[in-house]
C-alpha cells in the first residue's frame, strides 16, 4: 500500500518543480525586459554586472514569498481570484522587500521604474501563465461535452447564479452548457461571470431563448418575490421550453449552490408568496436540549415537524401515530441523517392507558400535536370518527401533558375551524376551546396554531390534480369562485415552531396566509406548468360544491380581534373566555355524549356551542 503514496507525493513534488522553474524563468524574464524597457534594451556595462551579481539573489527572494504565500500549493488549472489575490501581495511584498534591501547594500542608483515595471511584469506573466491553463483545461472540457448537453439560460446574476454557473463549468460531465444570463439589474447588462454574459433583463427571456437556442432555463434567485419565478415560469410555458428552479434560501444551508439542488419548477414556487423568516436563536431557547414529542408524526405536517425538529437538537425526539407504514417511512428517511434518539410509538392517540405510559416513559417536555382527521367529505359521512379523533383525542393527549408536566402543548388547527360549516371544522373548534379551557395557572402553556391549505399534503388538492393530469384530465374543481389559503408544508411548519416559542399560555395563532387562491385559476397555473394548455389539452370540469364546503375560508372569527405578534407572519386571534370551568362543563357535556354513542344528545349540545354549523345543518337537512 506504500507505492501509490509514494507515487502521489513524487507527483505532487514533479508538480511544483515544474511550476517553480516555470515562474523562474517568467521571473527573470520580467527583469530583464524592465531593464530593457528602462535603457532602450542597450544596458550600460554597470548594471550588467548589477544584473549578474544580484539577480539570482532577487530571483531566489522572489521565489521564497511566492512559496510563503502557498502558490505552490494551488494548481494552475484551478487558477481563481483567490490566486491572483496571492500573487499580488506575494509580489508586491517581495517587491518591496528588494528595492529596501538594495538601498543598504549596495551604490549602483537604480531607476526606480525599473522596479514598477519589473512588478506589473511579474504580475502579468506569472498570472497569465496560470490563468491560460486554466483556460486550456476549460477548452479541453468543452470538446468533450456529452452528447445530450443542455443548453442553459440562467435567470438571476446574482451570487446563486455565480455558483450555479461555476458549478456547471466544472462538472461538465453532468450536460450543463449555461449560454447566458438574465438579470433585470442594469449596472450587469453585457458583464461576464467566469465568461458567461449577461444577455438581457428579465423580460428579454423569449428573445434570448430563441437566438441562444436555450433547451432549460433555471431560476437561481432563492430570494425573490414568488412573482418573479411566477412570471419566468409562465414565460417559458409560453414559449416551450422547460423552466427549473432553486430552492428558497432557508434551504441552501451555507451558501452553497450544487446541480443537485436545481429541480422542476413547481406550483409552490408561483404562489405569489414571500420566503419565511424564523429566528433561530428564539426557537432554540425552547426546543434545544429537550425531549419532544409529535403525534401525527406520520402525517404531512407531523413529518415535517420531526425533519425540522431534529435539525435544533432536542436531547430526544418521540414520534406517535396510529399508522404503521407512515411512521415507518419518516423513520428511514430520518435515520443516517440524525445524531439524536428517534423514538416510533405506534399508538393512537385514544387510548388513555397506553398514551399516558408513553408520557411517563419518555417524560416530554414540548408536545406538537399533529394528529387529526381532516377530509372534510370523508368526515361528513364519519362525523363520530371527526369528534373522537379531533375533539376528545385532543382532549386525552391534553390532559396526559398537564399530568405529567409537559411544558408546552402546541395544537395544530385549521382555518375550517373558524365559523365552521362542516364536521371537520366543528371538531378542530371543539379542539381549540379546549385548549381554552385547559389553560390556567398550570406548568402547561396550551398553544393554538390555526393556517388553512398545505400545498402537496396527502389529500389535499394538488396531488389530486396532478394525478388527473398525468391521466390527461379532465381537473375538477367544484365552483369557479371556490377560493383557499395556501401554504407550503415547509413555510407552514417553521410558522408553526415559532408560534410555540412566542405562546405564553392560551393563544391562537393565525399564521399570515396571504391572499386566498383561485382553485380554477391553481388548477390552470398546474397545467400550465406541466406544458399542457387548460381546456385544450386539458378539461376542467365543475363538479359542484360539496356537503359543508364554504366558497371561501376564514382566519378570524367575527368576535375574534386580530393582533400582531413580534412576528410579521404570525398573528393573534384575542379569545375572551370569562368562564373555563363552564366551558370546560360544555366541553365534557358532548364528550360524554359522544363516548356514550348518544348522538342526538351530543349533537344538538354541538349546536348551541357552534351555532355555524347548527345552521349549515339545519339548511342541509331541509
Amino acid at each position: 500500500m506504500w507505492l501509490p503514496v509514494v507515487r502521489g507525493k513524487y507527483l505532487k513534488i514533479n508538480t511544483r518543480l515544474y511550476q517553480i522553474l516555470g515562474d523562474v524563468a517568467l521571473l527573470a524574464l520580467a527583469l530583464l525586459i524592465a531593464f530593457g524597457l528602462r535603457f532602450g534594451f542597450i544596458l550600460p556595462v554597470e548594471y550588467i554586472d548589477f544584473l549578474l551579481v544580484f539577480g539570482l539573489p532577487i530571483l531566489l527572494l522572489k521565489l521564497v514569498f511566492l512559496y510563503s504565500f502557498g502558490l505552490y500549493r494551488r494548481l494552475w488549472r484551478y487558477a481563481s481570484i483567490g490566486t491572483l489575490q496571492a500573487l499580488l501581495r506575494a509580489l508586491s511584498l517581495s517587491s518591496l522587500a528588494i528595492v529596501f534591501l538594495l538601498y543598504f547594500i549596495q551604490t549602483l542608483a537604480l531607476p526606480r521604474s525599473v522596479f514598477a515595471i519589473d512588478w506589473l511584469l511579474s504580475i502579468i506573466l506569472l498570472g497569465g501563465v496560470r490563468f491560460f491553463s486554466r483556460s486550456l483545461v476549460e477548452l479541453r472540457l468543452y470538446a468533450t461535452m456529452p452528447a445530450n448537453t443542455r443548453q442553459i439560460l440562467v435567470a438571476g446574476a446574482g451570487d446563486a447564479g455565480e455558483m450555479m454557473v461555476r458549478e456547471m463549468l466544472k462538472n461538465r460531465s453532468l450536460g450543463y452548457m449555461p449560454v447566458g444570463f438574465l438579470d433585470s439589474d442594469p449596472v450587469k447588462q453585457g458583464m461576464y461571470i467566469h465568461g458567461i454574459r449577461v444577455l438581457g433583463t428579465l423580460d428579454d427571456l423569449g428573445k434570448v431563448a430563441k437566438n441562444r437556442r436555450v433547451d432549460e432555463v433555471v431560476i437561481a434567485m432563492p430570494s425573490a418575490p414568488k412573482e418573479v419565478k411566477k412570471k419566468i415560469a409562465l414565460q417559458c410555458e409560453n414559449i416551450g421550453i422547460k423552466c427549473k428552479t432553486l430552492p428558497g434560501v432557508y434551504q441552501i444551508l451555507g451558501g452553497q449552490v450544487t446541480l443537485n439542488l436545481i429541480r422542476d419548477v413547481e406550483v409552490e414556487d408561483i404562489l405569489g408568496r414571500e420566503p419565511i423568516e424564523i429566528n433561530l436563536s428564539e426557537i432554540s431557547t425552547y426546543l434545544t436540549g429537550e425531549r419532544i414529542l409529535v403525534t401525527g408524526a406520520g402525517g404531512s405536517i407531523g413529518s415535517e415537524l420531526c425533519r425540522q425538529i431534529s435539525q435544533l437538537h432536542p436531547s430526544h425526539l418521540i414520534a406517535v401515530d396510529q399508522a404503521e407504514n407512515s411512521l415507518y417511512e419518516i423513520e428511514q428517511e430520518l435515520e443516517g441523517k440524525i445524531t439524536i434518539p428517534f423514538i416510533p410509538v405506534v399508538l393512537d392517540i385514544k387510548e388513555t392507558d397506553k398514551l399516558a405510559q408513553v408520557f411517563e416513559q419518555y417524560q416530554p417536555a414540548v408536545v406538537f400535536h399533529a394528529a387529526a382527521y381532516k377530509h372534510v367529505p370523508m368526515m361528513e359521512r364519519n362525523p363520530e370518527a371527526a369528534l373522537l379523533n379531533n375533539f376528545v383525542g385532543t382532549w386525552i393527549v391534553a390532559e396526559a401533558s398537564l399530568k405529567y408536566g409537559v411544558k408546552k402543548f402546541v395544537l395544530i388547527s385549521t382555518d375550517k375551524a373558524v365559523n365552521p360549516h362542516n364536521m371537520m371544522g366543528a371538531s378542530k373548534a371543539l379542539a381549540e376551546m379546549t385548549m381554552q379551557a385547559l389553560s390556567g395557572d398550570d406548568s402547561t402553556k396550551f398553544i393554538t396554531v390555526r393556517f388553512g391549505n398545505v400545498l402537496a399534503s396527502r389529500g389535499s388538492v394538488v396531488p389530486l390534480f396532478k394525478d388527473q393530469i398525468a391521466k390527461g384530465g379532465p381537473v375538477t374543481v367544484t365552483h369557479p369562485e371556490m377560493k383557499r389559503y395556501f401554504m407550503t408544508i415547509s413555510e407552514a411548519v417553521q410558522l408553526v415552531i415559532q408560534a410555540g416559542a412566542l405562546g405564553k399560555g392560551a393563544e391562537v395563532f393565525v399564521l399570515d396566509m396571504g391572499e386566498q387562491i383561485r382553485i380554477i385559476d391553481l388548477a390552470e397555473n398546474m397545467i400550465r406548468i406541466s406544458g399542457f394548455e387548460p381546456g385544450k389539452d386539458i378539461p376542467v370540469k365543475y363538479i359542484g360544491v360539496r356537503p359543508g364546503e364554504k366558497l371561501e375560508e376564514e382566519l378570524f372569527a367575527p368576535h375574534e380581534t386580530k393582533l400582531s405578534t413580534s412576528h410579521p407572519k404570525i398573528f393573534m386571534a384575542t379569545q375572551n373566555v370569562t368562564d373555563r370551568i363552564l366551558l370546560k362543563e360544555k366541553l365534557s357535556e358532548i364528550r360524554i355524549a359522544l363516548e356514550q354513542g348518544k348522538t342526538g344528545q351530543y349533537l344538538e349540545k354541538l349546536y348551541q356551542m357552534i351555532p355555524s354549523y347548527s345552521s349549515v345543518q339545519k339548511t342541509f337537512s331541509a
